[in-house]
């Protein structure tokens, strides 16, 4: 036991003394040394000021089309987004009774028509006894004045027929004008009445967009202007041509709406969110080669270099100019960054030339 006891003791010294040249808190690791990476430090330039603001896709004419008559819906065909061409039928309404008021309307015409036709055959009869003197002047005038009132229901008999027609058309709906159909807002089967919203139709031939414009902007704006409007949801930018300035401020908003035309795309919808961009002054912007940037997942970050050992850091971006990329947060002017090996970069590495 006792030697044991001194194999041990033994041991622990010779470890003791092997550690005995560490410092506490350091080991005997050295940090990674990168070489041949290109650095660059960064200075802010003067780039043209750009204010941005937004507005709403819209139709140049939007229509609701509403029932005329009463019914059911018999056939709905069309749906939304769909194209139509001007006098597509696009809904038909059924279980009206017009059908027997136009038959109504018909049957009186034909009746006032026989008792016009008696009428004028009485008075030409009674014009030729009135020149034998074989009637008297009342006699005449009677006939006369029957003869006139049955041209009057003849001539009311036929505008009957004439509304009736044009009501029973309003079973058969069509469109307006060439369009896209935004919305359905009945289907087959549903009961209608006068008024009821059927379809809602956006004019083909273009689109605009309604921008709410910063008040600071007045008179820089004006009809003619080109835009560049950029849709989002679409990924997309399109040229607008102002056509229309509201003169007058929201004192709310301290803003106003500017209306711009946009080319007749498919891809356009109305409501569809927008913002738009208008160049004017300068502002001083911090710009960073697109190559310097590593993007880990949804971050994005480059190597800064602080004395002289390389550290990954997150920034945000903003609008691309060139080959290079608008530096909005995480940077400031006057810190080196790599820009070239990026991929042989390694945080928290000794960077050697």
């Amino acid at each position: 036991m006792k030697s044991l006891t001194q194999i041990v003791s033994a041991v622990t010294c010779l470890l003791l003394a092997a550690c005995g040249d560490i410092a506490p808190g350091r080991t005997s690791g050295e940090p990674p040394v990168v070489k041949g990476l290109t650095v660059a430090t960064l200075g802010s330039e003067a780039l043209p000021g750009t204010e941005l603001f937004v507005g709403t896709i819209e139709s140049l004419d939007r229509a609701t089309l509403t029932a005329r008559i009463d019914g059911r819906v018999g056939s709905l065909k069309v749906k939304a987004g769909d194209r139509v061409a001007a006098g597509a039928v696009l809904l038909t309404i059924v279980d009206t009774p017009l059908g027997a008021q136009l038959t109504g309307a018909e049957s009186a015409r034909q009746a006032a028509a026989a008792r016009l036709a008696l009428a004028e055959q009485t008075l030409v009869r009674f014009e030729k006894l009135k020149t034998g003197e074989a009637v008297t002047p009342q006699e005449f005038d009677r006939v006369a004045s029957e003869a006139e009132q049955a041209r009057g229901s003849l001539k009311a008999a036929a505008a009957a027929v004439e509304q009736a027609r044009t009501l029973a058309g309003y079973a058969r709906v069509t469109a307006p004008y060439a369009a896209r159909v935004a919305t359905t807002a009945v289907e087959v089967g549903a009961t209608i009445l006068p008024g009821t919203p059927l379809l809602v139709l956006d004019r083909a031939g273009g689109w605009r967009v309604r921008l709410d414009c910063p008040e600071a902007l007045s008179g820089k704006i004006v009809p003619g202007t080109v835009l560049q409007v950029e849709v989002p949801s679409l990924r997309r930018s399109f040229p607008a041509t102002v056509s229309e300035v509201e003169p007058a401020a929201d004192p709310a908003s301290r803003s106003f709406q500017v209306k711009a035309s946009l080319p007749d795309d498919p891809a356009l919808a109305a409501g569809l969110f927008a913002r738009a961009a208008h160049a004017g002054g300068t502002s001083d912007a911090l710009l960073l080669p697109t190559a310097a940037m590593v993007t880990r997942g949804q971050l994005t970050g480059v190597y800064v270099v602080e004395d002289g050992v390389l550290r990954w850091r997150l920034i945000k971006t903003g609008r691309a100019v060139g080959d290079r990329v608008e530096v909005l947060s995480g940077l400031v002017s006057g810190e080196t960054i790599v820009t070239g090996g990026v991929e042989r970069a390694v945080s928290g590495a000794r960077l050697e030339n």
